[in-house]
């Protein structure tokens, strides 16, 4: 979240930022609500420094005059009162539009158009006519869509055999690489989070359509790991020395995805529930942009471990997600839709969920607390991950070859054709 300090400030720089973001926010009502609370707070502290004096004045007064300066209190506080009530309104009304505004673009970020960093590994070519994942994955009997959307509805999908085994050997490969590689605490967080970590995540208010929520229990169903490992240190103030923290967290995760592009809705690529490997950092703020890149190669390795060809791509400042500032995507080639699809984001979102959440820290004893700078990446999405082995790594004659990396936790080379 933006402070309302930084808005007043700099108004235009945050205009401008929202331009380049092509969000339709105003800023106006920001500043026209501020500057009445300031009013009313000038007014409210004039009264309490009246009010002051009149009661030192009734303390020494004679007998005769108390009654009328007792009136007069009586008065101050009940405009105090009115007062306090009315800055109340106010507060409410401009936290609500705070948390609606998104976070600032990092100067680099270009405006309309994103940028492609690198590509990593070659297209496979086929022999034969490849079949898209979907299509593959019901011959082998590994993916049964019809039995899913029996269970719950369109767009879930129910894994079988070597799909189960396939899905559950990414889990613990990409957990194993981020925890023994790259020194992450492994984190298998509740799937139920607070509307408190909503909000400190940036996920609510924008999100509240596309999540799952239990009214009767005031919790809403995970829609990501970085929901949970944000509340996690919720109202805290952390010490330099615990700084960074990296997080690896598995969690299955819950989005309406309502809207969304029909060519990407087959399959295993934009279900309502999904499985997701997580990465989260908490890091002092001057740290955190040398940290991004490193992350970026985190979320990058098992990709090359996989020897699944893809791309990275810098977003421009109008494909932002909400909270970050700066994000990179790692698109995996899909031989079935001739194109890169994302499997992993990378953002850093600078202060901008610490200010929403209250996650600060001390610089040093006995110093003033700042706000962290937190940062999040897929490490990767396992159900898009699996998409690409699967129509990558298919043979003529209906079978997949395992990906070296991942015969140990599969103990098998080879998922069988269907007979």
């Amino acid at each position: 979240m933006l402070s309302l300090d930084f808005i007043c400030q700099y108004p235009q720089v945050v205009r401008e930022a929202l331009r380049r973001r092509h969000e339709a926010h105003n800023i106006d009502e920001v500043l026209r609500l501020a500057e009445q609370r300031r009013g009313l707070a000038t007014r409210n502290d004039g009264l309490y420094t009246s009010l002051k004096g009149l009661r030192a004045g009734a303390r020494n007064a004679p007998a005769e005059n108390r009654p009328g300066l007792n009136k007069q209190i009586k008065a101050i506080m009940q405009d105090i009162r009115q007062l306090e009530l009315q800055i109340a309104d106010v507060d409410t009304r401009l936290q609500l539009l705070l948390m609606t505004i998104p976070n600032l673009p990092q100067h680099q970020v270009q405006d309309d158009a994103d940028i492609e960093l690198r590509r990593w590994g070659e297209a496979a070519t086929f022999h034969f006519t490849p079949l898209a994942h979907w299509e593959l994955g019901e011959r082998l009997g590994i993916l049964d869509a019809t039995s899913a959307a029996q269970i719950a509805g369109s767009r879930f999908m129910t894994l079988k055999g070597y799909g189960a085994k396939l899905e559950r050997a990414l889990i613990s490969f990409f957990l194993d690489i981020h925890t023994r590689e790259f020194g992450y605490t492994e984190i298998i967080p509740p799937f139920l989070t607070r509307r408190a970590a909503m909000l400190g995540a940036g996920q609510l208010p924008k999100f509240e359509e596309q999540a799952y929520a239990c009214s009767m229990d005031e919790l809403y169903l995970n829609p990501t790991a970085e929901v949970p490992l944000v509340g996690m240190h919720i109202d805290s103030i952390l010490n330099k020395e615990e700084l960074p923290l990296r997080y690896a967290a598995w969690t299955t995760a819950f989005r309406r995805e309502a809207g969304s592009a029909s060519r990407h809705q087959r399959g295993l690529l934009r279900l309502h529930q999904f499985d997701k490997v997580e990465l989260f950092q908490v890091t002092p703020p001057t740290q955190s942009y040398a940290i991004h890149e490193q992350m970026l190669l985190h979320a990058e390795t098992p990709l090359r471990l996989l020897e699944l060809p893809y791309r990275v791509v810098d977003l421009c400042a109008a494909n932002l997600p909400f909270s970050a500032s700066r994000t990179f995507d790692i698109e995996v080639w899909l031989p079935s839709l001739q194109e890169y699809i994302e499997v992993s984001s990378v953002s850093n979102c600078e202060g901008f969920q610490a200010n929403r959440a209250n996650i600060k820290y001390r610089p040093r004893n006995g110093a003033r607390a700042e706000y962290v700078h937190t940062l999040n990446a897929s490490g990767l999405a396992v159900g898009r991950t699996m998409a690409a082995i699967l129509e990558v790594y298919q043979q003529a004659d209906g079978s997949v070859v395992v990906p070296k990396v991942l015969r140990p936790y599969m103990r098998t080379s080879l998922i069988p054709p269907a007979r």
